[in-house]
């Protein structure tokens, strides 16, 4: 991936506050971070000893898991001459075992140790045995502290916005390559609940995923009611005939309702009519389309007149798009012009100045990217075929940055994305960790704090 450039700032004002912020019933954070102190070995390890006076030396710390049971799996730890294997369980104070029911559930029976923050008393597990204990209050930097503290309660969209020049740019840039294939994995399992509620159809699931993608964010479900209402397998169909693939279209869009004065609108609302009897079709409700605060040039009337001059532009157009290692020839079947009555207006009895209404080059590199790629990448997935997932992921790379306000969000950041790829990972980035602040799941966030415990043995 490209290198991604940056632009300095102040440093985090470090928060005055008391010294035991992780003791601070107002901060809910404090464990996690523990935690992560914990398996990242940010803390002074020279010496360990437990709470009743054993040598302490963690030869594997252990992997931090989400589900329930000790906190960490698959330590190694020798204390005094012996070593164990098992669970480690990490509390801010040891009294928390309790608290939390440890003592009655068999699930912790096998925790070799208990590493605690402030070590209050003694604990007991489900068999009775005293797990030994680790106290790490005295061992740990109050500046990695103090920086989660900064993480957590930060204002703006970006809680370590002012420290970025200080991360490695190669990490940052490896991260967003690991974003990239998170944000299409958890796309995937989308893509998968489509087809198999279309009865694993993959050409049908394209065609759902397609017309979502016309509406973008303000109209994807309508025109997903749409894709609903009118199967992929009778508009095309219909596809050498453009009056009958416009009157598809539209009418089940919910569009050829009422009275038109204008004569094509009435003459698609006479073709539909014949077609719901010959087919039985059902349309989709009208009041679902939004017209308000759109520009008249991504109004969903003219995206749905753009796409059926795409259906009916070759024999198999749908085909096409999935055959492409490149962008240029999936703009070019993309870019289509909705002419005739179209050229003079955006929607039905509402004459505007004569212009080309062609799918323009943001729009069809949108979809590229929120529907190819994804479909793509999926059907890799689910198939087992790695070359779609290769093509998916180098069309990203190969395809311009799509603007959005969190991609300006990051460029005012100075944070610049060289592509489409770094593009969609800044967005994953944005939504799923720094708005949820998983800093500590960041690679950007560990590495602040692996910088800021870097001290932990002078502590």
């Amino acid at each position: 991936m490209e290198s991604l450039s940056y632009r300095s700032g102040d440093a985090f004002p470090m928060p005055s506050s008391e010294a035991d912020i992780l003791l601070d019933p107002a901060f809910p954070y404090g464990e996690d971070l523990l935690q992560h102190i914990w398996e990242a070995g940010l803390y002074d390890g020279e010496d360990l000893r437990t709470a009743d006076g054993e040598s302490l030396e963690v030869l594997k710390a252990g992997r931090i898991q989400g589900n329930s049971g000790p906190d960490l799996q698959d330590a190694l730890v020798r204390i005094g001459e012996q070593i164990w294997a098992g669970n480690v369980e990490v509390h801010l104070r040891s009294s928390e075992w309790n608290a939390h029911g440890h003592q009655h559930d068999p699930a912790y029976n096998n925790v070799v140790l208990h590493a605690v923050y402030l070590h209050d008393g003694d604990v007991r597990t489900e068999v009775g045995r005293e797990p030994p204990t680790v106290e790490l209050r005295s061992r740990i930097s109050e500046r990695i502290i103090r920086l989660h503290h900064a993480l957590m309660t930060a204002n703006g969209p970006v809680p370590c916005a002012s420290r970025l020049p200080s991360v490695d740019k190669g990490r940052i840039g490896i991260w967003l390559e690991r974003l990239l294939v998170e944000r299409l994995e958890r796309k995937t399992m989308e893509v998968e609940a489509l087809y198999r509620q279309l009865g694993n159809d993959p050409a049908e699931t394209f065609h759902h995923m397609l017309l979502r993608g016309l509406g973008a964010n303000v109209n994807a479900e309508p025109f997903g009611m749409l894709a609903h209402a009118l199967p992929l397998k009778l508009l095309l169909k219909y596809r050498d005939d453009r009056v009958r693939t416009e009157a598809l279209l539209f009418g089940q869009a919910g569009m050829l309702a009422g009275e038109f004065t204008d004569a094509h609108p009435r003459r698609l609302q006479e073709e539909h009519a014949l077609l719901v009897g010959l087919h039985g079709l059902t349309p989709a409700p009208s009041v679902a389309w939004k017209f308000g605060r759109i520009r008249p040039a991504n109004f969903p009337s003219l995206r749905i007149a753009q796409w059926a001059a795409f259906t009916t532009c070759s024999a198999d157009a749908h085909g096409q798009l999935l055959e492409q290692d490149i962008p240029g020839p999936l703009r070019a079947l993309l870019e289509v012009e909705a002419d005739g009555y179209w050229q003079e207006h955006y929607r039905f009895d509402q004459a505007s100045a004569p212009r080309p209404k062609r799918l323009g080059r943001s729009t069809a590199d949108g979809l590229i990217i929120n529907c190819i790629v994804p479909y793509l990448f999926a059907m890799g997935r689910i198939r087992g075929h790695q070359p779609w997932i290769d093509r998916a992921l180098g069309l990203m790379e190969q395809l311009p940055v799509e603007r959005n306000s969190i991609v300006d969000m990051w460029a005012d950041l100075g944070v610049q994305a060289g592509n489409a790829a770094q593009g969609q990972a800044l967005i994953e980035l944005k939504k799923r960790y720094c708005a949820e602040r998983k800093c500590l799941s960041c690679a950007i966030g560990a590495q602040l704090h692996k910088l800021s415990g870097i001290d932990a043995r002078k502590c």
